[in-house]
């Protein structure tokens, strides 16, 4: 009698060709024509499982790759190392790419009402920067992520991986209007920030307790009606002969300071 063949070998369905209807799919996503979440490697598919997202598409590229749940199993495909290559966006790619659906959040009109730190980025072009903002809003206790019109995807793949798995735990709000927002916040009493060269020192500032923070885009900073609308400005001083800091340094200075002048 032989060794009986596992069951994700069983079960596990193969695709060979590009042209596949399902990897067409797959392809048109990774463009950014869903609103699906792509992960690379078994870490941060691990982190986005345990914080409700749904796998909706698992590719491996051999069976032994799938440890998940045999719930899971009628999502997941064996695919070809060639196939696998050309989905990736690593230069050494993972043995297994996920396409999730993340949970449902409440409307920031009702998540707004139990914050006391908000974060808005506004225009910010550089995945990795916001992925690097996330991470670090989660780690200094901000409630939210706010992405204004003109930032990269929140589902960008390099914004998940900078992220380190806190775009999964951390609500982001996107594509939202600004004037909207500034109603939610002054409705909410929120003390609105914004990071700008030309305001008063952060350093021993006393921030409110409800705050929101408003960082601008890499190269030209916030719009002028988000610094017409902000209560304050504050900057970092600096010294020699640096004119800027990189936003995401910014961003991990402000909520510092935040922290420590006004704990969470």
């Amino acid at each position: 009698m032989g060794i009986p063949t596992p069951f994700y070998i069983v079960m596990m369905k193969k695709i060979e060709s590009r042209s596949n209807p399902i990897i067409k799919n797959a392809f048109q996503i990774a463009k950014g024509k869903d609103s699906l979440v792509i992960i690379e490697g078994h870490k941060l598919l691990e982190e986005a499982l345990k914080s409700g997202f749904i796998p909706e598409m698992i590719f491996v590229d051999n069976e032994a790759a799938f440890i998940y749940p045999n719930c899971f199993l009628n999502s997941c495909f064996l695919i070809t190392k060639k196939i696998m290559r050309e989905l990736s966006t690593l230069q050494t790619p993972a043995e297994i790419i996920s396409f999730l659906k993340p949970p449902a959040r409440p409307s920031l009109n009702e998540f707004i009402t139990a914050s006391k730190l908000i974060v808005v980025l506004d225009r910010l072009q550089d995945p990795g920067n916001i992925g690097t903002i996330i991470r670090t809003s989660e780690a200094m206790g901000a409630d939210a992520v706010c992405l204004l019109p003109g930032c990269c995807d929140k589902n960008n793949i390099k914004v998940t991986r900078g992220a380190m798995g806190s775009s999964f735990r951390l609500p982001i709000y996107d594509n939202l209007d600004v004037n909207y927002l500034f109603m939610l916040f002054n409705k909410h009493n929120f003390e609105t920030i914004c990071a700008d060269m030309s305001g008063k020192p952060i350093f021993n500032y006393k921030f409110s307790d409800k705050c929101a923070i408003f960082f601008g885009q890499e190269g030209q900073g916030l719009s002028e009606t988000i610094l017409t609308q902000c209560k304050t400005k504050l900057a970092i001083p600096m010294q020699g002969q640096v004119e800027s800091l990189n936003v995401a340094t910014s961003a991990a200075i402000f909520l510092y300071e935040k922290n420590k002048n006004c704990p969470i």
